[in-house]
């Protein structure tokens, strides 16, 4: 039994659709270094502009379980030692995958004496697009 491979046609629809995603992958990229900037530099404004209020994060930290609000994250992120804005900082977006109005970034990122492995589930409301859902993965201090 052969491999069936998309016609011709449908590849060249979804190329074109991939292509117009390019302007909401721009600004999905927009929010996500919006909410690293808040969280390295401790500018909890930023990471209001990029988390919807009723944002959750969830993950171990340090070794310890947090499953935390938006409020919550951002004061736990207000009492680390932050960069001075500016400062040069580590990122990729790994992968990001959208579908409609909904998005998921795969981020990776270095800040509080480690490195991250972020999941960032984003929905497009009245135009705008903001982070839903956090679930992060702290490598430096993973339990063994």
């Amino acid at each position: 039994m052969g491999i069936r491979l998309p016609r011709a046609g449908r590849l060249r629809r979804m190329e074109n659709r991939m292509m117009s995603n390019g302007n909401e992958r721009d600004a999905i990229e927009t929010v996500v270094v919006e909410y690293l900037e808040g969280m390295i530099y401790g500018q909890g404004e930023r990471l209001k502009r990029a988390m919807h209020p009723q944002c959750m994060q969830a993950g171990h930290f340090d070794g310890t379980y947090e499953f935390f609000d938006r409020e919550t994250f951002i004061s736990s992120v207000e009492g680390e030692t932050a960069l001075p804005p500016g400062t040069p900082y580590e990122y990729e977006i790994v992968s990001l995958d959208i579908t409609g109005d909904v998005a998921v970034a795969k981020v990776t990122d270095a800040c509080f004496g480690t490195t991250f492995t972020d999941y960032l589930t984003l929905i497009k409301h009245d135009g705008q697009w903001q982070i839903v859902m956090k679930a992060f993965f702290d490598h430096a201090n993973a339990a063994s």
